[in-house]
């Protein structure tokens, strides 16, 4: 059992193409799918992308929100499989049970704004900008005006030459028992409102409102990571930025909290923490201008802001100086154009002889939250198939936000254990393609109850955990088969060393080590990281 989403995007990219294949080549599969809940649950009509990454050569899955995901539901569709490659520039349209592919050279060079403005009349749009016509390994999608996707799935899609894919389904997406399933919505938005990081945080400010918790708790890395120390952290927080425009809020569809913003005057949708960290924090950049112009190039383009405010970063470190802020339009276009950042941190700095700089796992650049003072969060970096993305585990929910129990952010005792659980609950969430942050709110169990009453699916709360280890479980043989071993289970280098007595030492080697055993052994895997035998056979994988 798969599920869905994620689970159902893994298990095709494992039986459609080989792990060793060119990511850029045209049997290199792009996966679109949703799950059994969506457009019927509150917080689940988004879609996951499934590809092998070029960026990384890892497995790489990302849960997208917006309302494409339904639409997809509408259509009668679980997975849209893309692979080969067009005979010139093309988009996919999908209308009811009709299923076409439609010459797009018009729209080849364009933007995201204006292929979603060409497009939106035909219906949901997932679209790349020239960053991804150009196969830049930090490409993006952009689906309904969202950032979405890391790890350059923008560049799968140039490398087919597919600029689009348009969806407009025509069902109804109803609940198999809708007067159960009623009782269960209504459970669910209840615990959403008393859960305070959501109603009080989220609905109120979007993701800034983490921005000064974080930054009292010395979490906000700064410097390309050789820096902890933010003196304008408050012009960034979520509370001044609400005071300081005329903001309309926006939501995903049946998304009962609304963690985006319009700015009224302009249009522009505000950037979210992860560009706020990448072009602000990040760059010692508190020119909030500039920060909402690098974030609407990243869009424009179809880059990965984390991605690009991290290569950035490592430039500047490289070149010894502060990055002026008047430059960031000509790099963010350059980088989209082909240059050679565009590569990914990990990548460019090789080449250069200084991939300490490199602030990534498995060839991801880390997002901002600094793990040396979430030690959780740093094993979860380190174990991620898809290498330093926080929401394959988003430990910063126990660790700093106290949910569902607050930990010792300092130790990385018992947290192997834990770890686990949160990965594969979090596989759960994202088969289910649940948004990312219900995690705050619901379990296991409501999951098993929704999907009785939803979907008409009889699977326990244990069995659904099982799945999640499934699925993580095969996302970790595909990259061992694609060539990864247990060496690339770390972090960068600069994480290990001493940091600030107030802010949190550096990582202890040895503890991070004897964790990561810790992680193997809960995990069923042998000292090389390698999935037993016995594991795979309990999993239905031997």
């Amino acid at each position: 059992m798969y599920l869905g989403g994620r689970g159902l995007g893994v298990k095709l990219l494992f039986e459609l193409s080989d792990p060793d294949i060119d990511p850029l080549s045209p049997e290199n599969p792009l996966i679109f799918t949703i799950g059994p809940l969506t457009g019927i649950a509150p917080m689940a009509s988004g879609t996951v992308l499934t590809s092998k990454s070029p960026l990384t050569g890892t497995v790489f899955s990302w849960n997208t929100g917006g309302g494409f995901g339904r639409e997809l539901k509408k259509a009668g569709i679980d997975a849209l499989v893309l692979a080969g490659k067009a005979k010139q520039p093309s988009f996919v349209e999908v209308r009811g049970d009709e299923i076409k592919i439609v010459q797009a050279s018009q729209l080849w060079g364009k933007g995201t704004d204006a292929c979603t403005e060409a497009l939106k009349s035909k219906g949901n749009v997932a679209c790349i900008g020239r960053a991804g016509e150009n196969e830049v390994l930090i490409s993006s999608f952009v689906i309904d005006s969202i950032h979405s996707g890391r790890g350059g799935l923008g560049a799968v899609a140039g490398s087919k030459l597919l600029k689009a894919v348009v969806v407009k389904g025509e069902k109804e997406c109803l609940p198999a028992s809708p007067e159960k399933f009623k009782e269960l919505e209504t459970k669910m938005l209840k615990l959403f409102e008393a859960n305070p990081v959501l109603s009080k945080g989220l609905a109120n400010y979007g993701t800034p409102a983490f921005v000064k918790l974080l930054d009292y708790m010395g979490l906000i890395p700064c410097k390309n990571f050789s820096g902890r120390e933010i003196t304008f952290a408050d012009l960034f927080s979520g509370e001044y930025i609400k005071t300081s425009f005329e903001l309309e809020k926006e939501s995903c569809s049946a998304c009962p909290l609304g963690c985006k913003r319009r700015i009224k005057k302009t249009g522009q949708v505000l950037p979210d923490y992860d560009s706020l960290w990448a072009f602000g924090f990040n760059l010692e950049n508190q020119v909030f201008d500039s920060v909402l112009l690098a974030d609407r190039i990243c869009k424009d383009y179809g880059l990965d802001p984390i991605s690009a405010g991290s290569v950035l970063g490592a430039c500047a470190e490289l070149q010894s100086r502060k990055m002026n802020v008047r430059e960031l339009e000509t790099l963010l276009a350059g980088i989209g154009e082909g240059s050679e950042p565009g590569k990914g941190s990990r990548k460019y700095l090789l080449t250069r002889d200084r991939k300490y700089l490199s602030m990534d796992v498995k060839g991801l650049e880390l997002g901002g939250f600094d793990p040396r003072g979430i030690r959780g969060q740093a094993l979860a970096y380190a174990t991620s198939c898809h290498g330093g993305d926080y929401l394959t585990a988003f430990m910063v929910g126990p660790e700093v936000l106290g949910k569902p129990l607050l930990l010792d952010r300092f130790s990385l005792k018992g947290k192997a254990g834990i770890l686990q659980v949160f990965e594969n609950l979090t596989a759960v969430l994202d088969s289910l393609v649940f948004c990312p942050f219900s995690i705050f709110a619901i379990n296991e169990e409501l999951c098993s109850a929704l999907l009785h009453s939803g979907a008409g699916i009889d699977v326990s709360p244990a069995e659904l955990l099982k799945a999640g280890e499934r699925i993580w479980n095969l996302e970790r043989i595909y990259n061992l088969r694609a060539g990864f071993t247990r060496k690339d289970d770390t972090l960068p280098e600069r994480l290990f060393e001493t940091g600030s007595e107030e802010r949190g030492d550096g990582i202890p080697r040895q503890e991070f080590e004897a964790a990561l055993q810790d992680y193997y052994r809960y995990r069923g895997w042998n000292k090389e990281g390698v999935p037993s035998q016995g594991k795979l056979r309990e999993l239905g994988l031997g």
